[in-house]
Formats: C-alpha cells, structure tokens, sequence
C-alpha cells in the first residue's frame, strides 16, 4: 500500500502559494489547509494575526484529521523557518506514517514585492523581506534532513503553463524520492540522527554554555527574562523547554527529550572540567523513528560523523582558547583529537567547524578564530578560574569591595558544583593593605552593603542619573559638604584604605559637571532617576576626565573647580607643564634612594629627581627622569622636582601625608605656602610635646 503525503508549500508573502495552491490541490486530490482560513474561522478576518499559540493548535487538528481518514493535505502558509517547518514534519504526532512533500516557491524578491501590491491584503514589506532572507540562509534554508521525502523547487514568475509543470513534477516524485533515499542508505543511524533531535541538542548545550545552570543570578538574570518572564520554575530540562521554546521554537521544547539529552551530555562527560578523551557514544535510534521516517537524514545522522563533531565541540567546551604557539590552529586541534580527526584532515576540521560551531551561535561569524574558539561562558581552563577565585576572594576579603562579596559566594558556589574548587590550595598571593571600613559594622542603607553597590553599579552601567544623601554624622574634611548630590555615578575606585565612588555632579546649563569622589560607607542611595539616562559618549568622555584626573593628581581629589578641572584635562602633553604648578623639595640620601624607585606615583613627564652622587653605583634607567643636579658637601644634597595641578598642592591631605611624612629628611624650597605650612605643622608637633 503506498504511502500517505501530505505537502506544504514554502515561500514568503506575495510568492504565488495561494496561486500554485488552487492548481495543485486537485492534482493531488488533497485537502486544501490555508492558515488565513483558518485565521478567518478563529477571528472573523483573516488579516488579524491572532495568537499563533491558537492557530498551530487548530492546524495541528485538521491535519490530524485528515491523516486519520486516510486524506492528503496540502498546507498552504509560509514555512520560512525551519522550526515551523519542523513542527509538521518531525514534531508533529500522527495516526500513520507520510511523506513529506515540501514545494518550495523560488519566486525573486522584487517579485513577491510587485505581487503583494496586487493581493486584497497587503504584507508589510519587511516582513517579507525577513522571510525571504530566512528562505535564503544556506545552512538553515529548506532541506530533505527536515524530514522531506522530497523539496520540489518552482519559480511561478518563470513558468508559462503552470500546471503542465505541476503534472511534470508530481510525475517525477517517485525518482526523486527513491534516488534520495539511496543515496543516504549507507549512513548508520544512531539516537540523534533526525535532525529535530540533534538541533534540540545543540540548541540545549548552547544555552547551558551562554546561561550555566539557567541561575538568574545577577549577571544574566535581565537576560533570561527578556527571554522568558516570569523566569520558567522547575526542573532544568523544564526551565530548557520554556527558554528554547522561546528562542527557537516550540518544537525543540521537549520536557521528555531535554531530560535524555541531559543525562546523555552528563554520561559523555560534556558537563567534566577537565578534557575527556572518552569516544562519544550516540544512544541507539529508536525503532519508531527509524521505520517512520521516509524523508531525509542530515549529515550527523551517521555515527562517524555525530562523534567526530562531537567529539570536536566537547573538547572546545573543555579547552577554550585551546592552542599552542608557532602551530596552525587546526593542525593543533587534529594532533589533540587523533581518535577522530587523522593528519591531514585540514579540509574536514574546519568544514566541521563552520557547519557547527557558527550557525548554530557557539561563537560569532566575525570573531578571529586564529587563537582558539571560547565557547560560550568557557573562557578559561580550571586552574585559571582557580586563580579569579583566589584574587576575588582577596578583594572581598581584604578590601572589602562590595561588589565582589556576593561575587565570591556565587563564583564558590558554581566551582564547587564542578568541582574545581579546593579549599586546600594556599594562594600564592595576597594584599598587604586592608579597607579600614568594616562591612558588619556601616549602616544598612550605606553603599558599603552590597546589595546597595550593587543597585548603583547598574545605575552606572546604565548610565542613570541618582540622588545620593551624605551621611550628616560622617566625618568630612570640608565643613560645607554638601548633604545631598544629584550626580552621573561614574566607577568605584579603592584607594589607601577604601572604596570611594567617583561621580560626576549634574550641572544644570552646563555641559560639565565638577567631578569628585566620596567614600562609599559615607553615602546612602536615595533614589535612581530611571528616567534621565545619559548616552555612552558623554559617560566615556566623563570616564576619560577621571582618569586623566587621577593621573595627574596621583590621587582622588580634584579641587573644586569645574573650568580648571577641564583646563588640565583637556591640555596636550606639551601644554600640561605650563598649567601644573611644580613643588620642589631636598632629600637625603636615605629618601632619596625611596623616591627613585617609585616612578609610578606620578606621570613621567611631572617628575624630575636628582642625579646621584658620583660614588652612587646605582644603574640608572634609561627613560627615568634624572635630571638634576646635586648639591655636593650638603646634609639634602637630591632635589626633586613635581608638576601638580593647584588642588593638590593647596588641599589634597593625602598628597601632604605623603610628603610631610618624611619629617626632617626632606627640606621643602617652593611654593613658599607649602614650606611655612611644613615649618608650622613640624612646630605644632614639637609645641605640643614642650607642654
């Protein structure tokens, strides 16, 4: 007894289906099944779109139907996406076995344009537009592996005598299908060679690399949910069939399959941070697919190549980046993959590779693949991670940044489940300094708490504006700080002894606003006005004025002066010491040998520093700024030279801490202010000591 076939016919908006639709039903003695009738019988006009949800049921129905009463169908609606095609020919759940029959409209896009003016009911352009370029991607455009027994291929702007070319088909389908089948008859079939069920695969392990354990934490939590909201609940396989459903279709949101599918990733080791040579082993196909498929196989449908790409993928999961110097990228890949890959087999690599790793979204069509492929969120090897661990876990520790507190506790939580973590590893490295600010012991609603960091770093990253309030009782050094600050928060930043905020104030009328910092546990978040964002360019450009002001201040505070802040942000390299005001001080030798091996304090161009004595052995660098003359036979023989901007100078504590700090080893020669108040300061110290 033959089989049954039912036929769709694919091709976007104004391509001539409804045309070809009326000549071929009777040909085939089908039952004719249009989604706009459909639309028509659900919503009373077959322009309003409806819920697609209500519209596949009611198709899903009739074909359904008809298969029950022995009835072929001819489905006429778009099929430009292969999930929607996939949803009929592999997905979709029938009384009996058929062949698929896809008639696939080659209709040029200026035509389907000029046609669609013509039709009762325009189709947006785009739309069409959108659809024909689907139709045209090479790796996803209509194919027998989507269980097709057969694509005829028709160009109705072409064809005089339609239905003569219809009879001519219909005439040749039992050829085609047969020619078709033996050429893919010597493939051995194994459990994920239909191309529905590899597809469902591929798509689950690239959303577990993009989104590791479907955790809405706070790194991806808005992502997931502008996926799917309210976040799916449930098992993964469960929270997988509503992401995938939503992201490529419902036919690859199986609850039942995605549960094989992970314990299958999980018995070959895909879930393993350390690299697996294992040979991957497909599951057998089921009998039920195998004898009820009459359409055709992909590529993967053979066991060889399913574990030879495989094979590939787990190992670049398990090995991101993975290369060696002075080797061809591919000749490194197929000496590390010898069970699959035999030398030589260049071509068959990177073939594999762009069937793979490409379309179906494990790394961008643009990236440089020269220096390996990092596949999703595996960017680093288990050692490496061990190490961000270890220097997280410091800043969290010693410095008590905010941000890095709930950072660390999910990052320990993730490398424990896979193991990585040992509690037992000493780290190699540590931070002398601490903050002084403890996070048990600041009020709840400071921005030293983490929750509240974190409510403000994506202020920042959303470049929103936000009112903060300064703590009235926090010790200040200006006894006109202001209580309230409307600001652009700009970046955190730890220095000496604590995390500080460095925000931008909003200036009303200006295009500038001054730019200051402030310590974190001093300051409470009052408000995130969502509704005043501010673009990219003017946050990079304010970002690029902090830290030009670091660097030439050589610390956090920048006066109080919006227009010379700009003045020294905005001088070229060669104006910058014309503007800068040059502190000038004597050292001895003991300082002096402090001094010139600390460069970094300062940008090169605002130091100068004496030249040793004649005995010194020291070996002088070559781009040092060793330019001054001693001063021979006297107790502080090393001049040394700085530029700093006026703030600095006049009211920077940190800078005056540093310097006065040396006591009687340094003699300060100019400015004069900074000399007498060094004279003034050494008295007081020793006045109070007399009384």
């Amino acid at each position: 007894m033959p089989l049954l076939r039912c036929h769709l016919l694919i091709g976007p908006p104004g391509s001539g289906k409804t045309t070809i639709a009326e000549q071929l039903s009777p040909l085939l003695e089908a039952q004719l099944i249009s989604t706009d009738v459909i639309r028509n019988e659900l919503y009373g006009d077959p322009q309003i779109q409806g819920r697609w949800v209500e519209i596949e049921s009611r198709l899903h129905e009739l074909i359904q139907d008809c298969v029950v009463n022995n009835q072929s169908v001819l489905i006429d609606a778009t099929h430009a996406l292969r999930p929607w095609r996939l949803a009929l020919t592999q997905s979709l759940v029938l009384s009996q076995p058929v062949e698929w029959i896809g008639w696939w409209l080659q209709t040029p896009l200026e035509t389907c344009l000029i046609w669609n003016k013509q039709r009762d009911c325009e189709v947006p352009e785009d739309v069409i537009k959108r659809f024909s370029a689907a139709l045209g991607n090479q790796l996803f455009a209509p194919d027998r592996s989507e269980g097709f027994a057969c694509i005829v291929e028709i160009d109705p702007a072409q064809v005089i005598d339609l239905g003569s070319i219809l009879r001519k088909e219909l005439d040749r389908l039992p050829q085609r299908i047969a020619a078709g089948r033996n050429r893919e008859s010597s493939k051995e079939l194994h459990g994920y060679s239909r191309l529905l069920d590899m597809e469902r695969l591929l798509y689950l392990i690239q959303l577990l690399t993009r989104f590791p354990g479907l955790s809405a934490d706070n790194s991806n939590s808005i992502e997931l949910e502008r996926i799917c909201y309210p976040k799916p609940e449930g098992s993964i396989a469960q929270q997988a069939a509503a992401y995938l459903s939503q992201l490529r279709g419902n036919c690859y949101g199986d609850v039942d399959a995605l549960e094989q599918d992970l314990l299958w990733l999980e018995a070959e080791e895909f879930f393993n941070t350390t690299s697996s040579n294992k040979r991957i082993n497909p599951p057998e196909i089921k009998e039920e697919i195998s004898s009820n498929n009459y359409g055709g196989w992909p590529a993967l449908a053979d066991v060889d190549v399913f574990t030879r790409i495989f094979t590939l993928l787990r190992y670049l999961l398990q090995n991101p980046f993975a290369h060696k110097k002075g080797i061809p990228l591919t000749d490194y890949l197929i000496k590390e993959l010898g069970s699959v890959y035999l030398p030589g087999e260049t071509a068959t690599l990177r073939k594999d590779i762009e069937r793979i790793l490409t379309p179906y979204g494990f790394r961008d069509r643009n990236d440089n693949a020269r220096h390996g492929y990092g596949i999703g969120t595996a960017v680093l090897s288990a050692a490496r991670l061990c190490e961000v661990h270890q220097v997280i876990s410091l800043a969290a520790s010693r410095l008590s940044d905010p941000i890095a507190q709930n950072l660390i506790e999910e990052l320990e939580e993730r490398l424990r489940w896979s193991g990585i973590l040992n509690h037992d590893q000493i780290p190699v490295r540590t931070y002398a300094n601490r903050s002084i600010v403890h996070p048990d012991l600041v009020r709840h609603d400071s921005l030293a708490i983490p929750q509240n960091a974190e409510r403000l770093e994506i202020a920042i990253i959303n470049r929103e504006r936000v009112l903060l309030e300064r703590f009235i009782d926090a010790a200040k050094y200006d006894a006109d700080a202001s209580k309230e600050l409307n600001i652009w928060p700009l970046q955190f930043l730890f220095h000496n002894i604590a995390w500080y905020l460095a925000y931008e104030e909003v200036a009303v009328g200006k295009e500038h606003g001054l730019i200051k910092t402030e310590r974190l546990d001093r300051l409470s978040l009052r408000k995130i006005d969502t509704g005043f964002c501010r673009s990219d360019d003017i946050h990079i450009s304010a970002i690029a004025r902090l830290s030009r002001l670091i660097e030439i201040s050589g610390g956090i505070y920048f006066g109080e002066n919006v227009d010379l802040q700009l003045q020294y942000t905005t001088a070229k390299e060669d104006q910058i010491k014309t503007i800068l005001n040059t502190v000038r001080f004597r050292c001895t030798f003991k300082i002096y040998k402090f001094l010139r091996e600390g460069f970094q304090r300062y940008p090169l161009i605002q130091m100068r520093i004496s030249k040793p004595l004649p005995q010194d052995r020291w070996k002088l660098p070559s781009k040092a700024p060793v330019v001054l003359e001693p001063l021979l036979d006297n107790s502080h023989p090393f001049p040394v030279e700085i530029d700093l901007p006026i703030w600095t100078i006049e009211r920077d504590i940190d800078f005056k801490r540093w310097l006065f700090g040396y006591g009687a080893e340094i003699i300060i020669e100019s400015p004069l202010e900074l000399k007498l108040e060094h004279i003034e300061k050494s008295a007081a110290v020793v006045e109070l000591y007399r009384n």
